[in-house]
């Protein structure tokens, strides 16, 4: 027999810091002393399932619309463009074409007879708001939105886009005609370049299903921004803008493919953003080489005080404290996916500079005083101090390098950086939590705002856990959700998007009543995007208005950092959770009100699969993860008397509160099964009569 044993702390976070693999790592050693990693998981599709309807990606890269959105003046078969007959433009016509979907890529016209002589208009939207004459804005300045494309028409002739006119995403193609003449239009195509390094865009390595329609089809939205921002790095943008159109063909960063932020725009790396998309990315396509790229592409843009940079090439923008410690959490994060030492050791120097110049700014109250303000996820740039979500943010770069550290067989640094990381947790909680409130402070003297920002992501990560995080994640419900999301008072309470995926992560980790709350954020405030017939209804915004309106032509309509829905539901609702590359891992679902989920996540050690089906005296959770592995399965057990089986043999007995067999720990309404091989495994909870 075992007795169980009661957690000090919660799992609540996917970079499971401390989870200690208790076996032989299944990967080996390259001559270079790497890992030898598994076969490349964009290229490892999932088995056929229902699941497969809900992908967004293109069937081919060349792309024709699907319907006709609206036409003006006198348009004959505007269906043309894209069907067997063509299109014909006369005089003072306009039709826009409606691909579906969001999409990006390059443009080409295919025209037939032309009477007269004749320049066609292009314009492109991901909005059906700025549909129109001239495209929506991506460039930025005070010359507004980008204008129109004006291509002459030529009899039997075609156009293609040169690579500086690539438009990164628009659901709406708009052609006119003003000049007096007749162009046939004989076809409309798109190549399409998203994620470049993937052959067929829609052989998703990794998977989610569940029984709500909704969260699937979040899920595959998610999945499909971050495709979309997924780019080649030479077909980023230019910086300065130019004079007129736009320019999509700067080289924006290192190898073949990269992670930004938007499609449409910035279409450059803005470190930030990598805090959601980065295991967006891993948890569905599986793609981690472009979440690599992009964090080289900031360590080759580093200062040589160590400073790393706020946006890299080609805008350029430094002196951003947030900013910065986001490379370095994007590090030890793309170590838990790959468990790459050979491309750890390759950035150690330059990680090393950056953890040195940011442990530097550590105030004498063991807090981190930040003086370089930029930080594009707040409406105003933060002013200096000891500002909450920076110091979350420390105490995160200190935990994760202490991890860093023990790889790179540094182990006086790995405890000193842990040492430093609980004097920061001390500080936090002594100047920054505010105990009537039950939340934290935007700053110490700033107890009028509690901020989205810093208590999710502290509860996410586990800085904050039982009582506090319970109470801070109530104060966020209470306080800031409307109608169609949750709003973020440190940032003039705008419903902000990257934010607000923190949000999800740490609700969606808590207590039965803050899972079902999560699963309601999502569907007001993603849902919502998905169903507004303002937007491209297949990807997510930037940010979003409160009252559910598209917030400008400028905003990009597909955005990496809004994707929290797709990390959510695989780490949180399904459970996966996944560290140095799948050698260890925790299965531990959130089930909210959910039926049934089930998923896959393939890391370098293989695949790491669970499903789960519940009812009301039976939950039944199904996993399998690659031999040589260790991890620990979690189960909801509430203040309910069960009985948990693993395989068939008991476990625990809530009655007699003891164990069978093997190491159990017993948190919070949860079980968790300690030091489980890799494999197949069943584990039951059943409500004892």
């Amino acid at each position: 027999m075992v007795t169980t044993r009661t957690a000090t702390t919660t799992t609540r976070r996917r970079l499971t810091v401390g989870l200690v693999c208790l076996s032989v790592p299944v990967l080996g050693l390259s001559a270079t002393g790497g890992p030898v990693l598994a076969a490349d998981p964009t290229s490892t599709a999932t088995s056929r399932g229902p699941w497969e309807n809900y992908i967004l990606a293109p069937e081919s890269r060349q792309v024709r619309a699907e319907s006709v959105y609206r036409t003006h003046g006198p348009v004959r078969n505007a269906a043309g463009a894209y069907g067997p007959d063509a299109l014909v433009l006369e005089s003072g016509s306009r039709v826009t074409l409606d691909f579906g979907v969001n999409v990006g890529g390059i443009l080409s016209l295919d025209f037939g007879e032309v009477n007269g002589t004749a320049r066609v208009g292009l314009a492109f939207s991901e909005t059906s708001t700025y549909v129109g004459r001239e495209s929506e804005a991506s460039t930025g300045g005070p010359r507004g939105r980008d204008g129109t494309v004006w291509v002459d028409a030529e009899d039997g002739g075609t156009w293609t886009a040169p690579p500086r006119l690539l438009r990164g995403a628009f659901r709406y193609l708009t052609l006119v005609l003003d000049d007096d003449a007749t162009v046939a239009v004989d076809d409309v195509v798109l190549h399409y370049t998203a994620s470049p390094r993937m052959e067929d865009p829609r052989d998703y390595p990794n998977y989610f299903y569940s029984s709500s329609d909704l969260l699937n089809r979040l899920w595959y939205a998610g999945a499909y921004t971050t495709q979309l921002t997924t780019i080649d790095p030479s077909a980023g943008r230019a910086w300065p803008a130019p004079g007129e159109l736009w320019d999509n063909s700067a080289v924006t960063g290192v190898g073949e493919s990269i992670l930004v932020d938007g499609a449409k725009r910035d279409r450059t790396v803005w470190p930030g953003d990598l805090g959601i998309s980065q295991g967006t990315a891993f948890v569905s396509t599986g793609d981690t080489a472009s979440a690599r790229n992009s964090i080289m592409t900031a360590y080759a843009a580093q200062k040589e005080t160590g400073e790393l940079p706020y946006a890299g090439p080609q805008i350029g923008f430094y002196r951003s404290d947030t900013y910065h410690m986001w490379t370095l959490i994007a590090t030890a994060e793309q170590w838990e996916n790959t468990a790459d030492l050979t491309w750890l050791r390759a950035v150690w120097a330059d990680y090393l500079a950056g953890l040195g110049y940011i442990r530097a700014k550590a105030d004498d109250r063991d807090l981190l005083f930040i003086d370089e303000t930029n930080d594009t996820t707040h409406e105003s740039r933060i002013p200096d101090g000891e500002e909450s979500m920076a110091n979350v943010l420390y105490w995160r770069v200190l935990t994760t390098g202490a991890e860093l550290a023990e790889r790179m067989r540094r182990p006086s640094l790995a405890a000193e950086l842990r040492h430093e990381a609980e004097r920061v947790r001390t500080a936090i909680g002594r100047y920054l939590w505010d105990g009537e409130a039950g939340a934290l402070t935007w700053y110490p003297d700033r107890g009028d705002i509690h901020p989205q920002s810093a208590n999710s992501l502290a509860v996410w990560w586990g800085l904050l856990d039982g009582d506090r995080a319970d109470r801070a994640l109530a104060r966020l419900r209470s306080t800031n959700w409307v109608e169609r999301g949750a709003r973020t008072p440190e940032r003039d309470n705008d419903l902000q998007l990257l934010f607000g995926s923190f949000e999800l992560q740490a609700q969606l980790s808590g207590d039965r009543e803050a899972q079902i709350a999560a699963v309601d954020l999502m569907k007001r405030q993603w849902g919502w995007m998905l169903t507004s017939p303002e937007g491209p209804q297949s990807t997510f915004w930037e940010s979003l208005r409160e009252s559910g309106k598209v917030v400008s032509s400028y905003q990009s309509y597909a955005h990496g950092w809004s994707t929290g829905p797709t990390r959510a539901l695989t780490e949180q609702l399904v459970g996966i959770q996944p560290a140095d590359g799948g050698s260890c891992w925790v299965v531990d679902p959130h089930t909210a009100d959910v039926g049934s989920a089930e998923g896959r996540v393939v890391t370098a050690a293989g695949p790491v699969e669970a499903s789960w089906r519940r009812d009301e005296r039976v939950f039944r959770l199904e996993t399998s993860t690659p031999a040589g592995s260790t991890g620990e399965i979690g189960v909801p057990v509430g203040g309910r008397e069960v009985l948990v089986r693993m395989d068939g043999r008991p476990v625990w007995n809530s009655r007699a509160d003891r164990g069978f067999d093997r190491p159990v720990r017993h948190d919070d309404g949860r079980l968790y099964i300690e030091s489980v091989n890799g494999g197949d495994h069943v584990v039951t909870v059943t409500v004892l009569e």
